[in-house]
C-alpha cells in the first residue's frame, strides 16, 4: 500500500512537471533530458509523455515476467517457471532416450535369437543372463514409453500457450544425435557391404536402427517445423 501510494504520488509529480514545462514552452527533448539530468528513469518518462500526448495508454505486452498493478508495470521473475519447464522436459527427453535404447536393444537381441551365428556357443548360463536382460528392457518399456507419451503431450498443449522454448533446444540437440547415428548407421552398413561381411542379422539391425532414430527425427522436425509456423 505504501509503495503504491508513493508511486502515485511519483507519477504525479512528473506529469505535472511536464504539464509546466510544455506551457513554459519547452519541447519534449529538452524536458527529457531535464528529468534524466535529475534521476528520473527513461520508462516514466516516457509513460509521462504518452499520457500527455496520446489518446490511448500504451499497452502492455503480455510476455511472461510483465504484469500490471495498480497502473505500474512490475517484472516478475521467470525463472521459477523456467526451472519447472527445464525439469519438465529433461523428464521427457530421458524418457525418451530411455525406452529408445530398450527398444533397440530389444529387438537386437531378438534377431540375434531369430538369426544366430553359427560361431556362437551359449550355455545356458549365457542364455539365461540374456533373457534376463530381456525382461528388463521389456519393464523399461512399460514404464518409460507412457510416461513419456504423458509428459510429451502436457508440454504439446504448453507449447500451444507460447512456451517451449527449452523444448525446442532440447528438440534440435535430439535431432543432431540421431542425425549422427543414422549418418553412422549408414556408413557402417555401405562399410560392411563393401568388405563382404554383410548378413542378414547385421542388415536387420541396421534397418531397425534407422527406421527407429529416423523415425523420432522426422516426428521433431515435423513438430519444430509446425510450432515455428505457427508462431509466424
Amino acid at each position: 500500500m505504501v509503495s503504491g501510494y508513493y508511486a502515485m504520488v511519483m507519477d504525479q509529480k512528473l506529469t505535472d512537471f511536464v504539464d509546466h514545462a510544455r506551457e513554459k514552452g519547452f519541447d519534449l527533448a529538452t524536458i527529457r533530458q531535464l528529468l534524466l539530468s535529475n534521476g528520473w528513469r527513461d520508462r516514466d518518462i516516457a509513460e509521462a509523455f504518452s499520457s500527455r500526448e496520446l489518446e490511448l495508454p500504451v499497452p502492455v505486452p503480455s510476455y511472461p515476467g510483465v504484469q500490471r498493478t495498480r497502473g505500474q508495470r512490475r517484472a516478475v521473475s521467470p525463472w521459477p517457471r523456467r526451472a519447472r519447464e527445464a525439469f519438465l522436459h529433461l523428464l521427457a527427453f530421458g524418457a525418451l532416450f530411455t525406452w529408445v535404447t530398450a527398444l533397440l536393444l530389444l529387438l537386437t537381441t531378438a534377431i540375434d535369437f531369430a538369426l544366430p551365428d553359427p560361431a556362437w556357443r551359449l550355455s545356458q548360463a549365457r542364455l539365461d543372463v540374456i533373457r534376463s536382460n530381456m525382461r528388463g528392457q521389456i519393464a523399461t518399456l512399460i514404464v518409460a514409453f507412457p510416461f513419456f507419451l504423458f509428459l510429451w503431450h502436457f508440454l504439446l498443449r504448453e507449447a500451444h500457450a507460447g512456451r517451449g522454448a527449452i523444448r525446442r533446444w532440447l528438440a534440435y540437440l535430439t535431432l543432431f544425435v540421431g542425425t549422427i547415428t543414422l549418418a553412422g548407421d549408414l556408413m557402417t552398413l555401405i562399410y560392411l557391404l563393401l568388405e563382404g561381411q554383410m548378413t542378414i542379422g547385421i542388415l536387420l539391425k541396421g534397418g531397425v536402427l534407422f527406421l527407429i532414430t529416423g523415425g523420432i527425427v522426422l516426428y521433431l522436425s515435423l513438430t519444430l517445423r509446425s510450432e515455428s509456423e505457427a508462431c509466424r
